[in-house]
């Protein structure tokens, strides 16, 4: 019976500490402005270099723009869902790291407190990192309009 506690009591520990680990990172901030173009330019850019290479007629064109517009009408709710879900599930690691925050003692939660900012110190210089590298190999400017 005793070696049950000890198990459960094991793996409440570890729950917690992975639980606390994860409410220590910080909110995804918005990226940097830089000169990216926008992710529709680069998206249309796609679609452009797709119907090129596939050697698309005007009319497979003018199809598979409103197969993407309706692709894109079904994925709004769903997408709208998955923004409501984060909320929530930001809302539940807030609120458990406070209930773990309520166990530390004054030593602890300043060695937290170091730990998080350690933690935002490192994520901000990976997120800087990754911003002076282009977004995509192939990004090119978008080809001439065809003219009508």
């Amino acid at each position: 019976m005793n070696k049950k506690y000890l198990l459960a009591g094991v793996f409440g520990a570890a729950l917690m500490l992975g639980t606390a680990s994860a409410y220590c990172q910080e909110p995804r901030p918005e990226p940097p402005f830089d000169d990216r173009p926008p992710h529709h330019e680069i998206m249309k850019r796609e679609h452009h270099r797709m119907a090129d290479r596939l050697k698309l007629t005007d009319e497979q064109k003018k199809q598979a723009e409103d197969i993407r517009k309706a692709g894109r009408e079904k994925v709004k709710p769903l997408m709208e869902e998955m923004k409501q879900l984060r909320e929530k599930m930001d809302a539940a690691r807030e609120e458990n790291m406070k209930e773990f925050e309520k166990i530390l003692n004054d030593e602890q939660k300043a060695e937290l407190e170091k730990i998080k900012a350690e933690r935002k110190s490192e994520f901000k210089a990976r997120r800087h990192h990754r911003g002076e590298r282009p977004m995509n190999p192939g990004d090119r400017p978008l080809p001439p309009k065809p003219e009508k």
